[in-house]
């Protein structure tokens, strides 16, 4: 099947290793000139710059390093460990204060983590705990997971009226924190209703190419599916997109169990997701806001990096964004993209989702 061309967009690729102003505008001259005397330098290390969630991430983490006067060195492992083991030593080795990692595989990098140990180097173990870190920092994935799944069921009963029907994960990356936990927590939900079935948990790897192929397969092996859960919006839209060009997308009329249209709920808030359930293709996503994510990210590495005492582990708490809060969502994306410099990054997200939706 032709990918449409949202999904085009989603898999875009970008280069391994990039200074922050190339991906989020602004002068490049200026953030990859040696830092001044005295300035920090936080590295991040994501697993890709394709997803367009670490992209939006990237924008963030460059708006913490304006805002708080560090330099920032953005590095990816173009999804591959090995590639992320050696961006990760490539800054070590550059001597820079402080290091912000996004793990593909966190069982892989104990002797990097010594290596960073041996240079008096302080890690921020992104999504996964690891011995010697400094602290984490990640999303309350179980929350995300339970809320997904609460409205899962909500949205079975609007369906087919009734907490029952059959329903597939579209997964991230297997043996990631965030995955198991975001899937884990929806699973939990469900596992409460046994008339509610889990047909297919499939991992991604985070490629919107591979979520199309997935859902594609899903399509003809369960012709009665009735709901699909993606662990990212950036799995999500794609598997959408594919369902609706076959006519499988549940349009918000009631129907009945069985009668193979889909519902769609994810994770992320990314600004295409926002426009779907405006639009009423996608039920729900959770706002977890890639820029404010990236801010951070960015910002905790740079607290550790000047000495300051941070929580060993800091949880980011998502809002359920549906048809009845859209708009607020969308207000807050839009108000990021354009004010991003008086945005109140600082705050608790769910607080500024909140004083959103009060508006």
């Amino acid at each position: 099947m032709k990918l449409s061309r949202r999904v085009l967009v989603l898999t875009v690729v970008c280069a391994c290793v990039l200074s922050v102003a190339a991906f989020a505008g602004g002068n490049q001259e200026a953030a990859t000139k040696p830092a001044a005397s005295g300035q920090k330098v936080i590295g991040l290390v994501q697993i890709d710059l394709s997803n367009p969630f670490h992209i939006g991430e990237v924008t963030g983490a460059k708006e913490a390093a304006r805002r708080y006067g560090f330099v920032l060195k953005v590095a990816s492992g173009e999804g591959d460990v090995n590639k992320q083991i050696q961006a990760f030593e490539n800054l070590v080795n550059q001597k820079v204060d402080a290091i912000a990692v996004n793990f593909i595989d966190v069982k892989a990098f104990g002797p990097a983590m010594a290596y960073a140990k041996a240079a008096n180097i302080p890690v921020l173990a992104l999504h996964s705990s690891i011995d010697g870190m400094a602290a984490e920092l990640g999303f309350d994935e179980r929350h995300t997971g339970r809320i997904v799944g609460e409205y899962s069921v909500k949205m079975l009963m609007a369906k087919n009226g009734c907490a029952c029907g059959k329903v597939a994960n579209l997964q991230g990356l297997l043996g990631q924190g965030l995955n198991t936990d975001r899937s884990g927590g929806w699973s939990d939900v469900l596992a409460k209703y046994p008339d509610i079935k889990i047909v297919a948990q499939e991992p991604t790897g985070w490629d919107p190419k591979r979520a199309v192929e997935i859902t594609e397969n899903w399509l003809t092996a369960y012709p009665d599916l009735d709901l699909v859960y993606g662990n990212s919006d950036s799995l999500t839209v794609p598997g959408l997109n594919a369902a609706d060009q076959a006519g499988r997308l549940w349009d918000g009329t009631k129907g009945k169990m069985g009668d193979g249209k889909i519902i769609f709920v994810s994770v992320d808030g990314d600004d295409f997701a926002l426009q779907d359930i405006k639009e009423g293709k996608m039920s729900s996503t959770v706002m977890l806001s890639p820029e404010y994510s990236g801010f951070w990210k960015a910002w905790v590495t740079y607290k550790i990096a000047m000495g300051e005492q941070v929580p060993p582990s800091t949880l980011i708490k998502g809002t359920l964004i549906t048809k009845d809060n859209v708009d607020a969502g969308i207000k807050l994306t839009n108000d990021i993209k354009n004010n991003i410099t008086t945005f109140p990054f600082e705050k608790p997200l769910d607080e500024i989702v909140a004083e959103y939706e009060s508006k």
